[in-house]
């Protein structure tokens, strides 16, 4: 193939990505508790998966997650690699936002629930 198919591809790769997960975040927007996780700025996000990871009444394996993650995004090895322009980054993108959905997932709705409400009164939105 000649470099204009593979561009071609990765074009169509990524355009159907990206319209994956806009659909994915208009489906969880209408859910509890990912709609209260959704309106959380990008801050008080990270915020709260910290205060996730230190509140012991979280599964160890939903409090492992991060650092998994982390071992993921520091490892050679990945899904698309990234010196292929975009995908390479965009697979990584979809990895972090997936782990995070799964993490809101695997805790009980309770508990996401009082840690939305502490973050949102430390700073209101």
């Amino acid at each position: 193939m000649t470099w204009i198919m593979w561009l071609l591809v990765a074009v169509v790769l990524t355009a159907l990505l990206l319209a994956a997960a806009f659909l994915l975040t208009r489906h969880l927007q209408q859910r509890e508790p990912y709609r209260s996780v959704l309106k959380l700025r990008t801050r008080q996000k990270l915020r709260l998966f910290k205060s996730l990871v230190k509140d012991g009444r979280v599964p160890i394996f939903v409090r492992a997650m991060p650092f998994l993650l982390a071992l993921y995004l520091a490892s050679p090895i990945d899904i698309v690699p990234d010196f292929i322009p975009v995908l390479g980054y965009l697979d990584d993108v979809a990895v972090i936002v997936l782990t995070l959905a799964l993490m809101v997932r695997l805790t009980p709705d309770a508990l996401i629930s009082e840690h939305v409400g502490r973050i949102d009164k430390q700073e209101p939105q």
